[in-house]
């Protein structure tokens, strides 16, 4: 057997999930290969890190404990009423200033429209005309 399909069968081989016959090949090969040898050790004891990771020690009283905290941290009666009350507030402020924001964009204010025609008339040259020549008619 060669180096690539045992590597390929180790973890099989430390599971017991393999034939007998292929349960000697691998014994045989991993006798006469010390590289085969190192990488079924290494693939030991990584295992075995998993396996002491796996076990856990149940601490007896956990839940009740979590549960003690979580009943400690239970927000008081009087804020599970404000707390929707506040956010409907805000929400209802919100919806308000959004519709006054809207109709200020769509209807411009009067005083703006105005400002517009005094501006206008400063570029208006016909009054000035008129005035210069009044002034070129008389006499002086």
């Amino acid at each position: 057997m060669d180096c690539i399909s045992t590597e390929n069968k180790l973890i099989f081989f430390l599971e017991n999930n393999l034939p007998a016959d292929q349960v000697r090949e691998i014994t045989n090969h991993l006798a006469s290969c010390a590289g085969c040898s190192a990488k079924l050790e290494f693939l030991k004891e990584t295992l075995s890190l998993l396996d002491k990771e796996k076990s856990t020690s149940l601490q007896p009283f956990l839940f009740t404990r979590i549960q003690g905290r979580l009943q400690e941290t239970e927000i008081p009666r009087k804020f599970r009423v404000l707390r929707p009350l506040f956010l409907a507030a805000v929400l209802i402020v919100g919806l308000f200033s959004g519709i006054l924001m809207a109709q200020l964009t769509v209807f411009p204010s009067p005083a703006n429209s105005l400002q517009e025609y005094e501006i206008a008339e400063l570029f208006y040259e016909t009054p000035m005309e008129n005035m210069e020549n009044m002034l070129l008619e008389e006499d002086f």
